[in-house]
């Protein structure tokens, strides 16, 4: 027999999982904003938008792209953090959201303050030798590093490409000084000139160019080999060990958000990610996408935040 006590608190509680069931439901009911922390024509601002464009398709509600760039992607990355929970505002941002954690000693937001929505798509990260080295292996690689010292050319203190050249050098054995430019442009400029040995890319950024025999590839990092540069050896295959990273791109929301709109995003985004159109469009870009649960996604983000920080750690590497 339900007691009128009883009986209150199964209506309520029936009234709360019907409103939690309504909120995805009718979500989204207005314009969603997807944040990019990037400029125009950066390689995350093309998945954003592709993304953007397609959730807005299949939602039938407005979806816009901001870009906020700025600060090694902080600036807009603490915007989204500040934003309701309310998935009126998202983020698709790049890797570079586990390395900053472990660099800065204060960030303009809390990483805990931003959920791991959904996952994007991913490129493989490669070594690369620019016109002053003469190894043409892997192998030739360690031994020339151990006759000379060799620049690793990054795309900024901190970045994606900055820590992945740090952990490929590191479980190689190779001992590299590290020079940072203000973007892969200018390291790639600097690398076929000769001004800088190595740097480690994205298959998106430099796979052409070490097609064209511009720069030489000599490891991918992981354990798959990159479509556009079939040639080049995985990591894996050359038995380095510790160095199976990729550069990946992902969706967050302000932390807070329900569940259930959690996991209709995360639906939706790998429903419009698994098409053929999206699967034509990130063969372009020489991407892959992985579909993932928010939960997967969290468990993958953290790993690397505590990765780069153990490496940055070991490397005393730190924002100056």
């Amino acid at each position: 027999m339900i007691t009128p006590l009883k009986k209150l608190f199964t209506v309520a509680a029936l009234a709360l999982l019907s409103a939690s069931s309504a909120t995805a439901q009718n979500y989204p009911n207005g314009t969603v904003t997807v944040v990019v922390p990037y400029s125009p024509g950066s390689a995350v601002d093309p998945v954003g938008r592709f993304i953007a464009t397609e959730l807005q398709e299949l939602w039938g509600s407005t979806v816009v792209v901001d870009n906020k760039p700025g600060a090694g992607s902080t600036i807009g990355t603490a915007y989204v953090a500040g934003a309701p929970a309310d998935g009126s505002v998202l983020l698709v941002t790049s890797a570079a959201f586990a390395t900053a954690p472990a660099i800065y000693k204060e960030l303009p937001y809390d990483p805990q303050a931003l959920l791991p929505v959904a996952f994007a798509s991913q490129a493989s990260f490669v070594l690369t030798g620019g016109a002053n080295v003469k190894a043409n292996t892997m192998a030739e690689l360690i031994e020339e590093a151990k006759e000379r010292k060799l620049f690793l050319a990054t795309a900024g203190l901190g970045s994606s490409t900055h820590f992945a050249g740090e952990l490929i050098t590191a479980a190689a054995g190779i001992e590299a000084e590290p020079v940072h430019y203000k973007g892969g442009t200018e390291s790639l400029v600097d690398l076929m000139a000769g001004r800088a040995d190595i740097y480690v890319g994205t298959t998106v950024g430099i796979g052409s160019n070490i097609a064209a025999g511009q720069v030489k590839g000599f490891a991918v990092l992981g354990d798959r080999r990159a479509d556009s540069i079939p040639d080049v050896p995985t990591t894996a295959e050359l038995g380095i060990e510790g160095a199976n990273v990729a550069f990946w791109l992902g969706v967050f929301a302000p932390k807070g958000l329900p569940d259930d709109i959690a996991q209709k995003i995360n639906a939706d985004v790998t429903k419009i990610l698994s098409s053929e159109k999206a699967k034509e469009f990130l063969r372009k870009t020489d991407s892959v996408h992985l579909p993932m649960s928010p939960a997967e996604f969290k468990e993958m983000v953290d790993s690397e935040v505590a990765l780069w920080k153990k490496l940055a750690d070991e490397r005393g590497i730190e924002a100056q």
